[in-house]
């Protein structure tokens, strides 16, 4: 092999030592962040909610189903229900639930689920969830 064709070699092989040295001081790449949760159009149906939730726990699918059912209630009591508003807490809890192991979201959707049924529920509304 001749001088020159060392030389070529050799600062290949340096070159490539560089770029491990320098990768070697960067920081691993982040995670993707999650997706956003869907945004369905309104008025709110019990499908619908669950759909903004798809993924989580099936404790979180029941109190997606609760909240639309207590929207409808709203309704029929003659009061205005505030559909996009259900939707916002609907995809805040997508949001911040999504990242967290199946046991706790199951958990804390239970909770608020639990919660909720121990408020009485008007006779009106009986036949709902």
């Amino acid at each position: 092999m001749s001088i020159r064709t060392t030389a070529i070699v050799m600062a290949a092989l340096l070159g490539l030592a560089a770029c491990e040295d320098a990768g070697a001081d960067l920081p691993p790449p982040q995670p993707p962040a999650p997706p956003a949760p869907p945004s369905p159009e309104l008025p709110m149906t019990p499908v619908k909610a669950r759909q903004i939730v798809d993924g989580l726990s099936l404790s979180c699918m029941e109190l997606a189903s609760l909240k639309t059912a207590m929207l409808l209630c709203e309704e029929r009591q003659g009061r205005t229900p505030d559909h996009a508003a259900l939707r916002t807490e609907l995809r805040d809890l997508k949001w911040n639930l999504q990242g967290l192991p199946v046991e706790e979201t199951s958990a804390r959707c239970s909770a608020i689920t639990n919660e909720l049924r121990q408020k009485p529920k008007p006779q009106v509304c009986w036949d709902l969830q």
